[in-house]
């Protein structure tokens, strides 16, 4: 594994130690919402499971609270799935385009976005034009307010539409599979015929200005344009539908880490650039999300589906960064003394 010098990346890989950095260290000191508040938007009618998949794993890998913002019947359902995650239903189809009275779902989301450290859009969202309405004004708006932002799904047609809502916004990551790259290479008029996957990601990103991009498949190709990263862990053989939003839930984590980063709330080597965490956040996820797979193939084989996938998300975790982290061990007479 190549290394990095403190302040540069590698066009390789980076390291485990670099990632571990944007790992908070859970102490006694920190309150509810210092490890990370994330939220997820999407979730229509037809597809419910997307967003618990990427609500879910961030709590799994360790942020604090997760939001999903869904359309009205689907929020009933995904209420089920789970206790642990805060429901709010303020999406609405074009049938149905406004909340109880006059309030629109902008006028309810945009409380919410003060509140968080990143945002991923898109997983399950739907192809209904009201929903897409609302998704394009949350892009927007999480980005005048500086929210790192992952777009992934339904949220690459919006993208392929107006690219503008985030050129040149480099705390942004897209994750187009294959088949989505393809759409939105088309869609930007971006011609790749006859290139490298690396090659065509990196113009990709290039185009958007800077963005990050996780070109999803064999091997994942993650670049702002600049730089070029190869995630190459082991994955299982499995295909099933879901485990992009899993990815798009550590991603979205470890953007929220990189906030909280950024802003000092716990101390660190200060080895990392910030303009360099969208990159680091995106590897630090592939890794993850692929090694997750493979413990849930290894165990379950071909009925392997993506909540078994989510169920090792914590295992992964700790196989890559237990033994580097430098957490605070509390004794037992200081955890005892609270109650």
């Amino acid at each position: 594994m190549a290394p990095i010098v403190a302040g540069k990346m590698s066009n390789q890989q980076p390291r485990l130690q670099t990632l571990a950095q944007l790992i908070p260290p859970l102490t006694f000191d920190m309150h509810k919402g210092d490890c990370g508040r994330i939220a997820a938007l999407g979730g229509c009618d037809e597809y419910t499971g997307a967003p618990y998949f990427v609500a879910s794993t961030a709590l799994r890998l360790g942020a604090d609270l997760a939001y999903i913002i869904c359309e009205k019947e689907a929020g009933h359902v995904i209420k089920t799935y789970s206790p642990d995650l805060i429901v709010n239903p303020y999406l609405r189809s074009s049938s149905t385009d406004k909340l109880e009275g006059s309030i629109t779902p902008e006028e309810k989301i945009g409380p919410l976005l003060g509140k968080l450290h990143a945002v991923s859009v898109g997983s399950g969202l739907g192809n209904d034009p009201a929903l897409h309405k609302t998704a394009r004004w949350t892009i927007v708006a999480a980005r005048e307010r500086g929210l790192p932002l992952v777009l992934d799904a339904d949220s690459l047609a919006i993208l392929g539409k107006s690219p503008e809502i985030i050129h040149g916004y480099r705390n942004a990551v897209v994750t187009p599979n294959a088949p989505e790259f393809n759409r939105l290479c088309q869609a930007l008029q971006l011609d790749t015929s006859g290139m490298t996957t690396e090659r065509a990601a990196q113009m990709l990103a290039e185009k958007l200005g800077g963005v990050t991009v996780v070109r999803k498949g064999k091997a994942d190709v993650i670049t702002n344009g600049d730089r070029v990263f190869v995630c190459e862990e082991s994955g299982g053989l499995r295909r099933c539908g879901g485990q992009g939003d899993i990815l798009s839930g550590a991603i979205v984590t470890f953007l929220a880490w990189g906030e909280r980063y950024k802003s000092g709330a716990w101390k660190h080597a200060n080895e990392i650039k910030h303009e360099d965490v969208p990159m680091l956040a995106a590897f630090a996820a592939c890794m993850l999300t692929r090694h997750a797979s493979f413990l849930a193939y290894d165990d379950c084989g071909r009925s392997t589906q993506s909540s078994n996938v989510l169920e090792q998300v914590d295992m992964a975790f700790d196989n890559k960064f237990d033994q580097l982290l430098q957490a605070v061990k509390p004794s037992k007479s200081s955890s005892s003394s609270l109650v």
